[in-house]
């Protein structure tokens, strides 16, 4: 079942595209440069990065991810689980954003962040694009002329370049790992299943890669290539018996490949479904996204640079593909069919609700609803459309020498054609402008000292917080914990309905939505979350708000009603608080109930780091500890290091009982998904070497026969 010797010997005698290295590694090369010469601006502004402006994911959420994770690592020498600077603090590991156990990402630790972010960005974009081109000529048995244009045409694309501007990191990451996916799922079923390892190493490095939608693409593709490959096989045999043996021997090469790569993706994969399960994402999607089929059609020839945003409208391949990819099925119609029919699957699937088939699948197929836009399915279908065109360029030049000459034009016109759409869509800004805080931060993160910032529309920017050092009780992620969010409406003074992808959502600060809202925070319920400190474009009515500065067009307010990070209630207060709902824990707080009381006692932080804090609590009789920070999955409370039982304060907040006395109580992060997830990856790096090893000694012996002794 491991590997078939009469299947790879056959596919060596089928392969007529001899490898040439000259030119596979000059072709290599010259995609290797177009990455780079694509971002050609970088080079020629001062601090130039990609990707980057006012609404850049670059800019908004990754510097700030990358930025903590090496300044933490500088100072502590420990990698943190917990990032506290944003929504009053959070599971780190388990972001994908974070993209914390992608190998790559560790880089940073020994560049500068913008020489980090470049290699990372036009790196991957490389990447892809010799993927791309391996994937043509080994997988699909291309000429070098008609590989180089597969190569451009998936790297180039406007699907990928769209969202490389929109400074989607994670989302660039995972996609240029699709055509390596591929290509070792084909050698594995076509040569053997000594390839079966690097399939599921490299979907596991597409899971780590930090962006589960991409990922699912990546085991939808696994599935159709595994069921084109049990027709494949079984057409090439001819009695039952021996398509049996077929079909088992292709399935077992994509379970493997799926259970490998699970396995290895399973250090990202179960923290971030655990942070689901407790997020808005949890129940709060469903599929509204729609493109009408005559829009779809119009996306083809030109990207909407009108719209919103463009990135998640662009279906552009490039005039020659669109040319080119008919001619496909002069030569190879079986697999021209087949990447047709992928093709017209993705598109139909990228128009969203406005067919009947993706609700049907998201209602009824785990998965199909977890995502927003729906459209980034077409990353499937820009390279099967990359690959029908370097099929038709082959039928059309590949085998007539008078018309070899035509082969560089056509790449060039197809390299000129994506250069001219891609241009727009690449976003060149100097890092200065938005990494450099600004007066108005500078003094929030002055005024808050050790408490927290609350932004009525979002005033601080989130790139900027590791260099403050400053905390923020609002941000934006795609995931947030959901009882900190159901709080947050209350803390906030705002109400808002469904899914939303910041606190305080867009919909509600910003003007041009029609659920916009004149938000009035109440100081009480932000106090609760050590929040000393609330900017606002708009003047705020609390009486403990106290205005102190005006810098710009924004107001700061200094909150008289902050709590300390940890304080000391009564052990009756503490019961009621532990078994109170969000709506109870704010009427409580808003009626003054819950506060430091004297009487039971006190505490006070000694040492506080992102994934623990440690408090010295001295207590005249009984007492209730209550703790400034988001109750979540892997808190463990110690008392005088003996396990205690951690609360949801509200369903929202940390708090322990503790007796009377002087104790140190220790509330550390300790995820068990984060270890349970680290041990199935490195069991899955173990089976893949095992299967490795097995396969290739398999192998050996079906070439190399014992001699049968008399």
């Amino acid at each position: 079942m491991l590997a078939d010797p009469r299947l790879a010997h056959a596919e060596r005698s089928l392969d007529s595209r001899a490898p040439s290295r000259a030119g596979d590694a000059l072709a290599v090369a010259l995609l290797v440069l177009l990455a780079i010469l694509l971002n050609w601006q970088v080079f020629r502004l001062p601090n130039g990065l990609p990707a980057s402006g006012d609404g850049s994911d670059l800019w908004v959420t990754h510097w700030g991810e990358f930025s903590y994770l090496k300044k933490t690592v500088a100072e502590s020498g420990a990698i943190p689980l917990w990032n506290p600077h944003l929504m009053s603090g959070r599971p780190f590991a388990a972001d994908p954003l974070a993209a914390l156990f992608y190998p790559p990402t560790h880089l940073v630790h020994l560049l500068p962040l913008r020489a980090f972010f470049l290699l990372m960005l036009i790196g991957h974009l490389a990447f892809a694009g010799v993927g791309a081109y391996a994937l043509a000529r080994l997988g699909v048995r291309l000429g070098i002329g008609a590989a180089l244009l597969v190569g451009i045409a998936f790297m180039w694309s406007p699907r990928l370049i769209g969202h490389y501007g929109a400074g989607h990191l994670t989302m660039t990451m995972a996609a240029s790992w699709l055509p390596w996916v591929a290509l070792a799922l084909v050698l594995a079923i076509r040569r053997g299943a000594i390839w079966v390892a690097p399939a599921g190493l490299a979907l596991g490095l597409a899971i780590l890669a930090g962006h589960p939608q991409i990922a699912f693409y990546h085991l939808l593709m696994v599935g159709a290539l595994t069921a084109g490959g049990l027709v494949w096989a079984a057409r090439r045999e001819h009695t039952g018996r021996a398509r049996f043996r077929a079909a088992v021997r292709v399935a077992g090469i994509g379970v493997g490949t799926v259970a490998i790569g699970v396995l290895v993706g399973a250090a990202l994969l179960l923290p971030a479904l655990e942070f689901t399960h407790q997020s808005l994402r949890e129940g709060g999607l469903t599929v509204e996204d729609r493109l009408a089929p005559i829009d779809v059609l119009r996306y083809l020839l030109a990207v909407p640079m009108d719209a919103a945003i463009p990135h998640e409208k662009t279906f552009v391949p490039g005039i020659p593909v669109l040319f080119l990819f008919p001619l496909a099925f002069l030569r190879r119609r079986g697999l021209a069919a087949l990447l047709t029919g992928a093709v017209c699957l993705t598109a139909v699937l990228a128009m969203g609700a406005a067919t009947p088939l993706l609700p049907f699948l998201a209602e009824h197929i785990p998965g199909f609803g977890y995502f927003r836009a729906p459209a980034r399915i077409w990353f499937l279908g820009t390279l099967a459309l990359a690959l029908l065109a370097g099929m038709g360029f082959d039928a059309l030049l590949g085998g007539r020498l008078h018309l070899r000459l035509l082969q560089p034009a056509l790449i060039l016109l197809l390299a000129v054609n994506l250069w001219t759409v891609d241009e727009p869509l690449i976003h060149v800004r100097s890092a200065d402008l938005g990494y450099t805080p600004s007066q108005l931060e500078i003094a929030a993160a002055t005024l808050a000292g050790d408490t927290r910032v609350y932004g009525v529309q979002r005033n601080i920017r989130q790139a900027i917080l590791p260099a403050l050092d400053l905390e923020l009780a609002d941000g934006q992620d795609p995931l947030q914990i959901a009882r900190y969010a159901r709080f947050m409406q209350l803390a906030g003074g705002y109400q808002f309905d469904g899914y939303a992808l910041a606190i305080p959502p867009f919909e509600v600060y910003d003007l041009e939505w029609p659920t916009h809202q004149d938000a009035q925070p109440r100081a009480r319920l932000l106090g609760l979350l050590n929040v000393g400190i609330v900017a606002s474009r708009t003047p705020l009515n609390d009486s403990e708000l106290v205005h102190v500065a005006t810098i710009g067009d924004t107001f700061l307010y200094r909150n008289d009603a902050v709590l300390p990070r940890a304080f000391v209630v009564s052990a009756s207060l503490g019961t009621e608080l532990a078994r109170a709902t969000p709506e109870q824990l704010a009427q409580l707080a808003m009626d003054g109930a819950v506060a430091p009381d004297p009487e039971t006692g006190a505490a006070s932080v000694t040492m506080q780091t992102p994934d623990r804090l440690v408090t010295q609590v001295d207590l005249r009789t009984d007492g209730y500890l209550v703790v400034g920070t988001p109750w979540y999955p892997g808190w463990e409370a110690r008392i005088d290091g003996r396990r205690a039982s951690l609360d949801q304060v509200g369903g929202v907040l940390q708090g322990v009982s503790v007796p009377a006395g002087v104790h140190t109580v220790e509330i550390v992060y300790r995820p068990r998904s984060v270890w349970i997830g680290l041990a199935l990856c490195v069991s899955g790096l173990m089976i893949a070497g095992i299967w490795t090893l097995i396969a290739a000694r398999a192998a050996r012996r079906a070439h190399h026969p014992r001699k049968a002794t008399l």
